[in-house]
């Protein structure tokens, strides 16, 4: 009869728990990390010329970024809240209701005038807005850099 008994193995046991542990924390550093990297280079390129040109800066100040992490998984969501986001993102075709404003005209048939105040009743209006994707073409942009950061986190977990 042969017997064996193997020594040290709840050591081993604690070092695998440990590698674990330490992989699932090094892996949501990393994923945070690239949501914040994701959400800066959103603001600060795309939609800082590359994809659209600032007007007034809302769309560049709602660009926000979510991690959330289980037991079982972590994610980093880079989004806006705006509506006006979609239709930037994926592009519009229909009609929108403009409602009711006051303008300053200071030209009429042509010729300037003196400045004046005007009412413009609401009305509807055809957009066709083309597809201009920040988000998305960002994250592709950054395809690359997520699978290395996730790898390099495992790899510091496991020495």
């Amino acid at each position: 009869m042969i017997s064996a008994d193997l020594v040290g193995v709840g050591a081993a046991l604690d070092r695998l728990r440990a590698m674990r542990e330490a992989a699932g924390s090094g892996i949501a550093r990393a994923i945070a990390k690239l949501g914040i990297d994701l959400q800066n280079d959103v603001r600060q390129n795309k939609l800082s010329g590359q994809v659209l040109q600032a007007r007034s800066g809302s769309l560049r100040q709602s660009i926000a970024v979510q991690i959330d992490q289980s037991d079982t998984a972590v994610s980093a969501t880079v989004y806006s809240d705006l509506d006006s986001a979609a239709a930037q993102e994926y592009g519009f075709s229909g009609t929108v209701d403009v409602r009711a404003s006051l303008r300053q005209i200071k030209e009429a048939f042509g010729h300037p005038i003196t400045a004046e105040t005007v009412g413009v009743g609401a009305y509807t209006r055809r957009m066709d807005l083309p597809q201009r994707s920040f988000l998305r073409s960002a994250l592709d942009d950054m395809t690359p850099d997520i699978g290395a950061s996730v790898e390099d986190a495992l790899r510091q977990a496991l020495r």
